[in-house]
């Protein structure tokens, strides 16, 4: 079984599971944060269409989200899943749902693979799934030296298992992206519907929490009002506006620094015998920023919860203070550290 630890990668945190037998290592990678735009009052990628599929419910039940949140991505790419294009090498992970292997095709030539566990999907995404790829609804997007191929795992909200493929330049490209990318994903679909390796959580860990369920209406109304819209990114980030504010919750992987300052203008504040950061960020939409840490290792490699409030600039609202609060509801229903 698998243990967090987790340590900067670029912008973002590579995950590393000790005891993987597929062993992955550290790599650069480049997976962009998926956020709502500040001060958007929107319930869907896309507002004009509504979802009729029923809510939360996946396409099959081995793609249930409480399930899909504790499965390790490198499992779903294991070595006899990346065998059957090429040669594996070390794995990566840039953070709880994703993973990568910088690695060669059979002709020795460049191959990129990276997985996306619980990937949002806008509703026009949906409406180009209309392929079919083991079993489930597909698409396919090609660009110059890259392939993003899609499997469906969920309607409402749009959710899929994603399979990027990229290559080099030259004599060290893949003539076909797209081809790589079917196979893989074919694997990983398989792999998923069985059984793959999953995390042993950390005392602390939110790796299980529903972002978007833990947060009650109560402590959503003083900011957003009392029927705020809500929109969930992947797995592990949640957001919700309304009266020209927002609020969002994120659990991820992270370097926890030795200062728990994770941004050099950050202030401790004490929520209640439990240690913040917070963080104004001035800007059209100020917004700020509180991180508390939920485990740590050794090594400094962790996991945090993060809250955000923001507010447009005519808006009076203390969005420290409304973030200390929001934290405050929240910590007491996250797992015990």
């Amino acid at each position: 079984m698998l243990r967090f630890r987790a340590t900067a990668v670029v912008a973002a945190a590579a995950l590393l599971m000790a005891g993987c037998a597929t062993g992955p290592g550290l790599a650069k990678t480049h997976s962009p944060r998926r956020t709502v735009q500040a001060g958007a009052d929107a319930s869907s990628t896309d507002p004009s269409t509504k979802p009729s599929a029923q809510p939360n419910k996946p396409v099959d039940p081995a793609f249930a989200a409480e399930r899909m949140r504790l499965v390790n991505p490198c499992a779903l790419i294991d070595k006899d899943v990346l065998q059957t294009v090429g040669t594996p090498s070390r794995y990566t992970s840039s953070n709880y749902t994703r993973c990568s292997n910088y690695m060669k095709d059979k002709a020795g030539k460049t191959l990129n693979i990276s997985v996306d566990v619980g990937y949002t999907l806008t509703s026009t995404d949906l409406k180009n799934a209309n392929k079919q790829l083991a079993g489930l609804k597909s698409s396919e997007q090609k660009l110059t030296s890259s392939c993003f191929v899609t499997a469906v795992t969920q309607e409402n909200p749009g959710q899929a298992l994603r399979i990027q493929v990229s290559t080099g330049s030259g004599n060290e490209a893949v003539a076909d992206t797209c081809e790589p990318s079917r196979k893989v994903l074919e694997g990983a679909v398989r792999k998923a519907k069985g059984n793959p390796q999953k995390y042993t959580p950390l005392k602390g860990s939110p790796v299980e929490v529903d972002p978007c369920a833990i947060v009650d209406r109560a402590t959503l109304a003083p900011v957003v009002g009392a029927s705020p819209r809500s929109l969930a990114f992947g797995l592990h980030q949640c957001s919700w506006s309304g009266q020209g504010a927002s609020m969002e919750l994120e659990f991820k992987t992270a370097r926890i620094p030795k200062d728990g300052k994770f941004d050099r203008d950050s202030a401790e504040v004490d929520l209640g015998g439990v240690k913040g950061y917070q963080v104004l960020k001035d800007g059209p939409f100020p917004t700020c920023e509180l991180v508390v840490v939920r485990t740590k290792d050794s090594s400094d490699a962790g996991e945090i919860a993060e809250f955000q409030v923001g507010a447009s600039k005519e808006k009076t609202t203390d969005r420290c203070q409304a973030a200390q609060a929001f934290a405050k509801a929240v910590l007491p229903a996250l797992p015990s550290a």
